[in-house]
């Protein structure tokens, strides 16, 4: 089934909110318009409140960009931090198609460190299959914290219809953008709290993330300089000009040998369709 024309997506960063609207023309999707917002932070400690008050915040925020871009009542496909999603890559040998869920469901239930029932989880096959050992990554979310972010978004007006994870989103992106690309690509994402490093080859994928991101280097720099937080914007931009280096420098140990929770993607094509199945919510767009 076809998706709507009009596409809204909304990146929820730790610090960062993004919007944006798309619009589905010549088999393809153009960008309309978007909005980008810092969120509050606390003055003395330079990070979020909170988590309730931060959801406020969220939500108050949300409501003025879509007060800017005329949206009202709309479905939104939107991304959390990958710092707040469980992430485990499992290996299983070939198996039939009709065996897969039932054999991954257990799985879950061995990898996820939660209580099944008190976490929203889904799975991705990233590799393998027919006669081939089969590489799945099963995400999941823990139930309550998945539910407070989702109030927030939708006591704006806004309804969900797919939630992901913003590191998948951007291997997605990559994925659907350079299909011909066969060579093995990095992608570095640096958000405030986690920087994630995603390495692409044609048939799979590596990725770390590292708790390391732009506030703990702000933090540190702010340290250096003696103040508790910096005073005006201009400070801290040049600040952030700073933390590409840092994570230049962090590369060669952080990315040594295997990764503990990689994310994953969640984008498969299926016919003449790219399929997105994220957190048990899933949906078919036409190409």
């Amino acid at each position: 089934m076809a998706g709507p024309a009009r596409l809204i997506t909304l990146n929820l960063g730790s610090q960062t909110i993004g919007l944006a609207e798309f619009r589905a023309a010549a088999g393809g999707l153009v960008l309309v318009d978007y909005r980008l917002r810092e969120t509050p932070l606390d003055p003395e400690t330079g990070q979020r409140r909170d988590a309730e008050v931060a959801l406020h915040e969220t939500a108050a925020v949300l409501r003025e960009m879509m007060r800017e871009m005329q949206i009202h009542h709309a479905s939104v496909n939107y991304a959390v931090p990958s710092q707040s999603v469980f992430a485990r890559f499992v290996k299983l040998p070939a198996l039939d198609a009709t065996k897969i869920d039932k054999i991954i469901a257990f799985e879950a239930q061995q990898n996820v460190p939660f209580p099944i029932d008190e976490v929203v989880w889904d799975y991705q096959l990233v590799g393998g299959g027919l006669e081939e050992q089969i590489q799945v990554v099963i995400v999941a979310i823990k139930r309550d914290l998945l539910d407070g972010i989702n109030n927030a978004v939708e006591e704006t007006g806004l309804r969900a219809r797919i939630v992901g994870m913003a590191s998948m989103g951007l291997y997605n992106t990559f994925r659907y953008s350079y299909p011909d690309i066969g060579d093995c690509s990095l992608l570095l994402d640096v958000g405030a709290r986690t920087t994630n490093i995603l390495f692409i080859e044609p048939t799979r994928f590596f990725l770390r993330s590292i708790p390391l991101g732009g506030s703990a280097i702000t933090a540190a720099i702010a340290r250096e300089f003696n103040e508790s937080c910096f005073k005006n914007r201009a400070q801290y931009h040049d600040a952030s000009a700073c933390r590409i280096d840092a994570v230049r420098h962090a590369l060669p140990r952080t990315t040594a040998g295997k990764s503990s929770g990689p994310d994953l993607s969640l984008r498969r094509r299926r016919r003449h369709a790219v399929h997105a199945r994220v957190l048990s919510r899933e949906i078919s767009v036409a190409d």
